[in-house]
């Protein structure tokens, strides 16, 4: 990423919000007016703290005398998906609903055919922290300190990468031994380049602001297909891929896994640990079964479980920068690939002069 984002929490509690009972000011008078009542109680009848793994059990009611409900539907808010159905007493699985901060909707329909919705927040949790390693430098190769790295990947033994700001992107094949350049392509002036991943022999990337993504020839990076992305944020950030799908990132704690034939956005989970969800997911790489990704402005690279969206390692690369290698120039951690030869993290940054292969060293006492 180029500039610098902070994306807040929401700021929820425990016991839930309600979207019931409102005052506004009446633009007319200039005073105070309440909004109806919505005619339904949604309550979370959970005590203490909830984790990913518990049911949530819900009770909706009616508070009108003389109306009963008689069916509710169950939604996520955010992503309107059905997930349960019941009456009055609903028992609502996490793993249904993904972990982090939650939004459910509630809607009644009531015994004299009318309809009520309401809201509910939920914060759900992971059950115990991220698993603490330390990344230790085993080797040093050669980076360009002009790349703006955005997307970093291994393939077939050559090491390709994607750069970013507008006027500098291009997408790159390297040796990784000597960083020499054996392929180069500009982007457009218009396009600031994200992301980069290689799937089904196509080398597909991403753009930032310009909800715009690109599927290309791997031998010679002409682009073969374009394709709008427009997640959450409006901005695309790291690209990936599993056995069928396409993983992207948008800067919010989610992550999209995307129909690589039409960029059609399959499915998508929230990524959390035992603090709530944790957003500026960026980088990514995906490797036996995990999905890897550098939390944007800080040192940490964590290990998400692809399932649930649980952050199940946390990876400090704090250090492997010698300060002998600082320049003025430099700026964050952005750049992750796997050796595919042991295993081992290739890590670099924007506008690093190096790309470090580190080996992770559990944090004493974990």
């Amino acid at each position: 990423m180029f500039e610098t984002r902070f994306i807040g929490l929401s700021l929820l509690i425990f016991s839930l919000a309600s979207c019931g009972d409102e005052t506004s000011t009446n633009r007319n008078t200039g005073r105070p007016s309440v909004k109806a009542e919505v005619p339904i109680s949604f309550e979370l009848t959970n005590t203490g703290q909830i984790n990913y793994g518990d049911t949530l059990h819900l009770s909706v009611a009616s508070i009108i005398e003389g109306k009963e409900v008689d069916a509710v539907e169950i939604f996520l808010t955010d992503e309107k998906r059905r997930v349960a159905t019941g009456v009055s007493t609903i028992n609502l699985p996490t793993s249904a609903v993904g972990g982090g901060e939650v939004r459910i909707t509630a809607i009644a329909t009531l015994s004299d055919g009318t309809t009520a919705t309401k809201l509910r927040s939920v914060r759900i949790l992971a059950s115990k922290a991220p698993e603490a390693w330390q990344l230790k430098v085993l080797k040093k190769y050669p980076h360009d300190s002009k790349s703006f790295t955005q997307g970093l990947l291994v393939h077939e033994g050559l090491l390709y990468e994607g750069t970013g700001n507008y006027g500098e992107s291009r997408l790159r094949k390297l040796d990784l031994a000597t960083g020499k350049v054996l392929l180069e392509k500009p982007i457009e002036e218009t396009y600031f380049g994200e992301g980069i991943t290689i799937f089904g022999g196509k080398l597909y990337q991403l753009t930032y602001k310009s909800t715009k993504a690109f599927r290309y020839n791997l031998g010679d990076f002409s682009r073969e297909a374009e394709f709008t992305f427009a997640p959450l944020t409006g901005e695309g950030w790291g690209l990936t891929h599993n056995d069928t799908s396409l993983i992207a990132s948008d800067g919010s704690a989610y992550l999209y896994f995307i129909n690589p034939v039409d960029f059609s956005v399959k499915s998508r989970i929230r990524v959390f640990d035992d603090k709530g969800e944790v957003v500026n997911i960026n980088e990514l790489e995906y490797y036996q079964g995990k999905i890897y990704a550098n939390i944007y402005g800080s040192a940490l690279v964590v290990a998400i479980d692809p399932g649930s969206g649980m952050i199940t390692d946390s990876y400090s690369a704090r250090g492997i920068v010698d300060k002998a290698e600082a320049t003025s120039g430099m700026d964050v951690l952005n750049g992750i690939a796997i050796n595919p030869l042991n295993g081992n993290f290739l890590l670099t940054g924007k506008y690093w002069g190096r790309i470090y292969e580190v080996r992770a060293e559990l944090v004493a006492g974990d």
